[in-house]
């Protein structure tokens, strides 16, 4: 661990100096393309200060967030047995590959107007938008995680009279637990994504504000809330990887 620990702090630096570089180009760029264009970083800061304080942002994204999580816990819900089932049994794996293929190459967006006819514009639009664009890459990440156990171990289980749940646990479970966390991950971000394209179809919450931003005159306020949006998503995912690893020690060792 120590012998890391130069090259880790290293990479931290290299982020930092990657980060510290894009905003200087953005602060070049949108001063040379004008707020009307492409707003300077500068700009966006200070438009990001008043939208942390003006008491309506911050509420309706925290509102979607936490309807998105229903889509998301029921692609979760979904995604995980049926990725494992079409993993480990071949019937499975022909009868659903594919449907799965097929859904994840259609883009959720061109299914919009058909869950619109289905469920109308409220909750339940927004919850199936977001099971759609979630569950599919839940499957797929864990159907890899399934078909790539070592059979050498379930045969040395089965040789030592585990059960099926005593296998599941013992040997498929921390197998596919860094390919869960990397689904869950994956989904999560497709999950955020689908909130806000859902919301912008029918105008409310948080995805709402971010389409009327876009008839402002400069395009800071939808700049910023651009930012906030992938800021959610990165400490989202962060706080999925931190979990992974406090949950499963092999993680970190698995990921890299």
């Amino acid at each position: 661990m120590a012998e890391s620990s130069p090259f880790r702090s290293a990479g931290r630096l290299g982020s930092l100096a990657g980060i510290a570089i894009a905003l200087v180009v953005w602060e070049v760029a949108g001063r040379a393309a004008g707020s009307a264009r492409f707003a300077p970083f500068s700009e966006v800061a200070r438009e990001f200060l008043t939208v942390l304080g003006d008491g309506l942002t911050l509420p309706a994204l925290g509102s979607s967030l936490l309807q998105m999580l229903v889509g998301y816990g029921a692609g979760l819900a979904v995604g995980v047995p049926l990725g494992v089932l079409m993993g480990r049994q071949a019937w499975a794996d022909r009868a659903f590959q594919p449907w799965v293929s097929m859904m994840v190459v259609t883009s959720t967006a061109a299914l919009v107007p058909l869950l619109i006819v289905l469920f109308g514009t409220g909750f339940w639009f927004r919850t199936a938008v977001v099971f759609l664009a979630t569950v599919w890459y839940v499957v797929i990440t864990t159907y890899q995680g399934a078909r790539g156990i070592d059979p050498r171990y379930l045969g040395a289980a089965r040789s030592f009279g585990a059960g099926g749940w005593q296998t599941f646990r013992m040997v498929h479970l921390p197998a596919l637990f860094p390919y869960l966390i990397t689904g869950a991950s994956v989904g999560l971000v497709h999950a955020i994504r689908a909130m806000v394209m859902a919301e912008m179809y029918v105008l409310i919450g948080f995805g709402g504000r971010l389409q009327q931003t876009g008839l402002s005159i400069s395009t800071a306020p939808l700049l910023c809330y651009l930012l906030l949006l992938m800021l959610v998503g990165v400490v989202a995912t962060g706080g999925l990887r931190w979990i992974g690893g406090r949950l499963a020690p092999w993680y970190e060792e698995a990921r890299a």
